[in-house]
């Protein structure tokens, strides 16, 4: 299978205007450093055509970047679609994603494919928003969600949540689709080995579960957290979740084109730490929520382990914390986040924002 990086990157207008000053700095040279040539002056095109995408071959388009449950302007919860020829797969689902799909051309009505990392909210909000869309805009085409335990009575809730808006207008509108002909969740293995979750004519896709949940908790629940990797005709894309090192992430983005993983800053992880003793000091009941945080994500220098050990070609950082979590949405500087990640790994490493394409 040929695999070739595409080094594009492109955003649409909207999200230029929120960040246009620091995006015109980004499209230098001196400002890309080790970018300047993966990642050239398409760095700030408007996105593609609906028609042009469906010719492009495959690309990644982040749709939310932000760490964490919280709600900010400037970042959309975790999701990202990987388009094949034109047809998006929807990876993660967080507070946000819908509107993002439209921003992006891609629209929602066309997503019937969604694979959901975990069970957290931050990365599932918006599942029940695209399944009541795409039944009220009078979508035929099944959509099928797939995922780690849950996932399946997720679905089954989400369809009972509908249930008013259904009847009501089944009744008053006259229509004749039943919801739950249309909506299927799947839950998939989650295991130290790789295995296959779905494949049809334009990607294979794979899972493996990586780091994110503890023993200790796993030891109380069946619920799991598990990596994809998407395989398509051209390029291989692994999204990783949310996860501390894993070594069974590494084997899964063996050779990979893209992968696509977390980053907490290094300076936040060690403020994080800190709170967490502190809090464990005092009683804090806030701190098993700070250990959680600290102990289960990966820091920019975990990733660029991770990455270097797989030798991935190129690593796009995601799900970023403090992203705009901070004091007035202030965002840190990319090579806060870089820098860490290049003390292991040396391909190009890509920040990511809302609505880039890759």
């Amino acid at each position: 299978m040929q695999k070739e990086f595409v080094g594009r990157v492109t955003r649409t207008r909207r999200a230029l205007l929120i960040d246009a000053g620091r995006l015109a700095g980004l499209c230098t040279a001196a400002a890309l450093g080790p970018l300047a040539t993966a990642v050239p002056k398409a760095f700030a095109q408007p996105a593609a055509a609906p028609e042009a995408e469906a010719n492009a071959g495959s690309r990644l388009v982040l749709l939310g970047t932000q760490g964490g449950p919280g709600v900010n302007l400037r970042r959309g919860q975790t999701a990202s679609a990987v388009v094949v020829g034109g047809r998006p797969y929807l990876v993660d689902c967080g507070y946000g994603t819908v509107r993002a799909l439209v921003e992006s051309g891609l629209g929602y009505r066309d997503v019937h494919h969604v694979f959901l990392t975990h069970l957290h909210d931050d990365h599932t909000l918006d599942l029940a928003a695209l399944m009541s869309l795409q039944w009220t805009g009078r979508g035929t085409v099944p959509t099928n969600v797939y995922g780690p335990y849950g996932t399946a009575a997720l679905v089954a809730a989400a369809l009972d949540y509908l249930g008013p808006n259904t009847e009501i207008r089944t009744i008053d509108e006259g229509r004749s689709v039943n919801p739950e002909t249309l909506f299927h969740g799947h839950d998939v293995a989650a295991s130290a080995t790789a295995s296959d979750v779905f494949e049809d004519e334009r990607v294979r896709v794979s899972c493996i579960e990586n780091t994110h949940f503890p023993e200790a908790a796993k030891a109380q629940m069946r619920f799991r957290s598990v990596a994809y990797r998407l395989d398509t005709a051209d390029r291989s894309f692994v999204i990783a979740g949310d996860t501390a090192y894993s070594e069974n992430l590494v084997a899964l983005a063996r050779n990979a084109d893209v992968f696509v993983c977390e980053a907490v800053d290094v300076a936040q992880h060690a403020r994080l730490v800190r709170q967490a003793a502190e809090a464990d000091e005092k009683g804090d009941p806030n701190a098993a929520f700070l250990h959680h945080v600290a102990d289960t994500h990966s820091t920019t220098e975990q990733v660029g382990r991770m990455a270097a050990e797989a030798n991935v070609k190129t690593v796009v950082l995601n799900h970023l914390l403090p992203g705009s979590s901070g004091p007035l949405a202030r965002e840190l500087p990319d090579t806060a986040y870089i820098d860490a990640v290049r003390k292991f790994f040396d391909g190009p490493v890509i920040v990511g924002r809302d609505q880039m394409r890759l």
